[in-house]
């Protein structure tokens, strides 16, 4: 016959054990919140730091370096993936043309992250802002490659978003890990 201790601690060890992973969680959930409300669209901020296991985390540090490598993965497939399939079916070749200006640039500007993501790394955060500086001025000028004559609305503009959505949230992290 099971003791009376016995009994209690089946019962009450998986409790504790439950707790603390719920203080946690708790504490992960609510930095990824914090930073998320700061960010251009909330979200799109939350879903994007989720969708990598690390994503939730309660360091900061941590999750600059996975905002980082999450957009690395995101500008790759805008890049290689929607921007290409867009330009299959462009008939206008001056549409066409800044298209394939707007993908260079995004080429370029994932060299950019790849060090803003390097920079974080070694925590390097000057060299970080320069690069995520340098990755805003890319996708603005893609956007503005719209604007001249003759103005047409980019077919790109939703991929161009997510890539400035995604840049945004690694200059919040930025912003808040300088500041602290």
């Amino acid at each position: 016959m099971a003791s009376p201790i016995s009994c209690l601690s089946i019962l009450i060890i998986p409790l504790l054990v439950t707790s603390l992973f719920y203080d946690v969680s708790n504490a992960d959930r609510a930095l990824l919140d914090k930073v998320c409300k700061k960010s251009t669209d909330y979200d799109f901020c939350v879903s994007t730091l989720l969708s990598d296991p690390e994503g939730l985390t309660d360091v900061l540090y941590r999750l600059g370096l996975v905002s980082t490598s999450v957009s690395l993965g995101m500008i790759s497939t805008i890049n290689d993936g929607e921007i290409s399939n867009i330009l299959i079916g462009v008939t206008d070749p001056v549409i066409g043309e800044r298209i394939r200006g707007c993908q260079a640039d995004i080429s370029s500007l994932y060299e950019d992250m790849q060090s803003a993501r390097d920079a974080a790394g070694t925590q390097s955060y000057v060299e970080e802002a320069k690069s995520l500086a340098s990755a805003q001025d890319k996708i603005a000028g893609c956007n503005k490659r719209f604007e001249g004559p003759p103005k047409t609305e980019s077919p790109i503009s939703k991929s161009t978003s997510k890539i400035e959505k995604l840049i945004n949230i690694s200059a919040v992290i930025l912003t808040m890990i300088s500041s602290s």
